[in-house]
């Protein structure tokens, strides 16, 4: 799965709550082999009904019972389908069923659960138009991970049971009918129904058992070795979109399988996309995407490479983590990390070494944000609070950095032929982490206890400080090394293989050392002191990095050949705050070739806060055209407030490259110039639909960003239902709650009044982002609600509910909003104070 983790985006600092406790996969004396869905969805009624007959096998002698998850389900009936006399309780949450005889070791019996869903709180979704939004796609669909099957699917609702599925789903018979696995066969109905008949012969486990129906435009995109390949998405959207968007997916299954030796394992590669679902899911042959990824012509100058990278990544899932499952969310980072590792390897084969080294860039310094600004974690734990915690930013790059360490570590030939071995021999199975581990020791001969132990079992990483000097006399070059992380609590003093590099007289050499203990000094025979020093040039060490070995030095590397040295060096020129520096670094951006590199100089230079940087934004803002990079660059300068800035953004809006997301970022910024913003323009924007609702939510996020008490109004009336557009009113929502943090008592109290009111919103997206508004608010008063409205929703969206309240009571009280004021404008001052310091020294140093 594809996600943007809530806990992240909270910020809610423990990974554990109080009360957390270790988690073990069930037993399973009884496995489901089987699974018949027989339902009759009415989209009018959002309801489900029929009957569920779970297939299964004793493992044993003697078994007689099992428990099925099953949530607020109605008019429940539990029988055995050849007459067997049974018992069964249920609890509006679990399916509990003995038989008076039990069973003999492999004996096969059908259980069938009759029952009806009516508006399920997840699991299964429901869209019909009506008076507010009359354009609204109809449709059903399902989305699970981690736990949500249970709210429609009477099942063992945990990965390491993997039933064969049948669906005989009945609907309306103009929709279309989609399902995991091969559709055998439509019957047509008198009442104007019909049922659909799909099969999957292989074991799927319940959090990607999927279906959806409903009016849907279809794009059909060829097929792969015979298999076909086709995108859904709701009428409103074009086949051009489906096709712009995912086009691309039959090229990718062509790598995927050659770089896994690997048939792909099921019968189609069917894709769709509806409001609402978030993210994207990689569910047995049928992927579901939210419909926010289906992308116009504009959309897709700035999206098309994010899309591309989700597209191999829930590809990728096909064979990590549906074809080779799980045993139990403990090891969920070998389906996640390894995911997100096959987009770094499809960048690298497809476009080369610089993308391969700037996805590994990008998703350790994820890692790294979420491990010093929240908390750390083993990558693999069985202690959480809930299945849906673990999925965050240590179990997707931050696992997917430590595969590529691993890499390095054995050598492409024994690291491939390890996984392509693991690949063959767990397909259809379940795994734990020792069974990889196991195999990457059959290749290479290697115990490779420890490495889990340190990198996947421990928590933590390497925070290296490093040094160089030259000694002319002895002609030799000296990098020393220390690791000073804390290494209490858990942590160790790792051990890993890295690289030191230099380069002299233009040619750059490297030299491959090892880490072993807290402290090391290399020594390196050189002729001449090098114009480069680097460690790590070949980016495989997963770290933070502290090494500044001079603005000269630093300023060569600018122009290094590899992008993280050129990202690297603009950071430490940045962090030291100089005007020529900051000079050196904008002069490089406009020589950057690579758009990554461009978006990481920009962060640079705002992360500097110096006037400098204030002016080499703003002169950039004039002449970039990359829809990859502008988004990037506006929210870079929109982190200051300086008439040039405002100026610059005002051009981008009047003048600049028509792209929807750095439109809306730009009107965002333009917020937060505060009493110099166009006011009555962003008002404007935010009361004027656009395509895809894309630039209408920057101008949501806008208001808040202004502090204008008349920003209320405007944001109470779109927060409504049918106040603003379906895809943007989300935005609305947390806009709200930024701007409730810094309002007067009597605004502040009307927009918690507003958002309390919206956790009972119909729409799904809005009561999610109400969580991150009333977080953003600070807002206390509105804790019993928060705490009503979590015990009404599933056990998965209750431990968010539970962290969002959490983070809410350790959240200081709100500044007032004069004292916030007097803080940005002394901030203000010390900027501009140290850029005159900076120019006198300049003049004595001329």
């Amino acid at each position: 799965m594809t996600i943007h983790h809530l806990a992240s985006e909270l910020g809610l600092g423990d990974f554990l709550m109080p009360g957390a406790e270790p988690h073990y996969p069930p037993d399973l004396e009884l496995e489901p082999v089987h699974l018949d869905i027989d339902l009759h969805v009415d989209t009018d009624a959002q309801s489900a009904a029929g009957t569920v007959t779970n297939t299964l096998r004793a493992v044993r002698d003697g078994a007689a019972q099992i428990t099925l998850h099953g949530v607020d389900m109605q008019d429940v009936t539990v029988r055995d389908a050849d007459g067997r006399k049974l018992h069964h309780s249920y609890d509006g949450k679990r399916i509990r069923v003995t038989w008076d005889d039990a069973f003999a070791a492999g004996e096969e019996r059908k259980l069938a659960v009759s029952y009806k869903v009516v508006k399920p709180v997840t699991g299964l979704f429901f869209s019909k138009p009506d008076a507010a939004y009359p354009n609204a796609g109809t449709w059903a669909a399902t989305d699970h991970e981690t736990e949500r099957a249970r709210h429609w699917l009477p099942c063992v609702d945990l990965p390491n049971a993997r039933p064969a599925l049948s669906f005989h789903l009945r609907a309306r018979k103009d929709f279309t009918i989609l399902a995991n696995g091969a559709l055998l066969k439509e019957e047509e109905h008198k009442d104007g129904t019909k049922t659909a008949h799909w099969e999957l012969k292989t074991g799927c486990p319940s959090y990607i058992t999927c279906f959806a129906l409903g009016d849907f435009t279809r794009c059909d995109d060829g097929a792969h070795k015979g298999k076909p390949i086709a995108y859904f998405c709701e009428r409103s959207r074009s086949a051009q979109d489906l096709k712009r968007s995912f086009g691309r997916t039959g090229a990718m299954l062509d790598w995927m399988t050659t770089k896994l030796g690997d048939e792909y394992p099921f019968p189609k590669y069917f894709q769709f996309a509806l409001p609402g679902i978030g993210g994207a899911m990689e569910n047995i042959s049928l992927v579901s995407w939210d419909g926010s990824f289906v992308m116009d012509e504009t959309l897709a100058k700035e999206w098309t490479w994010q899309v591309d990278q989700i597209n191999l990544h829930e590809m990728a899932h096909s064979w990590f983590g549906d074809h080779i499952v799980c045993r139990d969310f403990a090891h969920a980072w070998l389906k996640e990390s390894w995911a997100v590792y096959m987009e770094t390897c499809y960048l690298e084969d497809v476009n080369g070494a610089t993308d391969r080294d700037y996805d590994f860039y990008s998703n350790l310094q994820a890692y790294l944000a979420e491990a010093d600004g929240s908390y750390m974690r083993p990558i693999m734990t069985r202690k959480f609070d809930h299945s849906w915690s673990m999925y965050d930013r240590h179990l997707y790059p931050g696992g997917a950095v430590r595969l590529h360490m691993l890499r390095h570590e054995l050598g492409d030939d024994v690291f491939w032929a390890g996984v392509r071995d693991y690949v063959k021999s767990y397909g259809g199975k379940v795994v734990e982490t020792d069974d990889f581990r196991k195999k990457m020791e059959k290749h290479s001969g290697r115990s490779l206890v420890k490495w889990f132990e340190q990198w996947i079992e421990s928590k933590g990483y390497p925070a290296l400080k490093v040094s160089f000097s030259y000694d002319s006399k002895k002609k030799e070059g000296t990098f020393e090394v220390e690791q000073t992380q804390k290494t209490d609590d858990g942590i160790p003093v790792f051990e890993f293989g890295s690289d030191l590099g230099w380069t002299i007289d233009g040619k750059a050499q490297t030299k491959a050392i090892r880490i072993e203990r807290a402290k090391h000094a290399f020594v390196v025979p050189m002729d001449k002191e090098p114009e480069q020093v680097r460690f790590d040039p070949l980016c495989r060490t997963v770290c933070k990095l502290d090494f500044n070995p001079g603005d000269e030095k630093l300023k060569a590397q600018l122009g290094a050949s590899d992008v993280v040295g050129r990202i690297h060096a603009a950071r430490e020129l940045c962090k030291g705050g100089k005007r020529a520096s900051i000079a050196a670094v904008r002069d490089a951006y406009k020589r950057e070739k690579f758009w990554g590199a461009r978006v990481r100089f920009a962060g640079a230079l705002a992360a500097s806060a110096q006037q400098a940087a204030i002016e080499a934004l703003a002169e950039l803002l004039g002449v970039e055209q990359d829809g990859m990079v502008c988004e990037a660059l506006v929210r870079a300068a929109g982190t200051f407030r300086d008439p040039a800035i405002k100026a610059a953004l005002e051009q981008f809006l009047a003048g600049g490259p028509k792209l929807y997301r750095a439109r809306a970022a730009a009107l965002e910024m333009l917020g937060a110039q505060r009493e110099a913003a166009p006011f009555e323009r962003i008002v404007q924007a935010a009361r004027t639909e656009t395509p895809l609702g894309v630039e209408q939510s920057g101008a949501f996020r806008a208001l808040a960003e202004t502090r204008n008490a008349e920003a209320l109004a405007t944001l109470l009336d779109v927060t409504r239902y049918g106040g603003s557009a379906n895809p943007a009113r989300q935005w609305a929502a947390l806009a709200l709650g930024t701007y409730a943090r810094f309002a007067e008592e009597s605004d502040r109290e009307q927009a918690v009044e507003r958002l309390g009111d919206l956790l009972r919103d119909p729409d799904g997206r809005v009561r999610r982002m109400v969580l991150v508004g009333l977080r953003e608010a600070g807002a206390t008063e509105a804790l019993r609600q928060l705490e009503a409205y979590g015990r009404g929703v599933s056990e998965q969206e209750e431990t968010a509910v539970k962290r969002a309240a959490a983070a809410i009571r350790a959240s200081a009280k709100p500044k007032a909003p004069a004292a916030e004021k007097q803080m940005e404008e002394l901030r203000e001052k010390v900027r501009k104070a140290e850029d005159r310091l900076d120019k006198l020294e300049n003049r004595k140093t001329e």
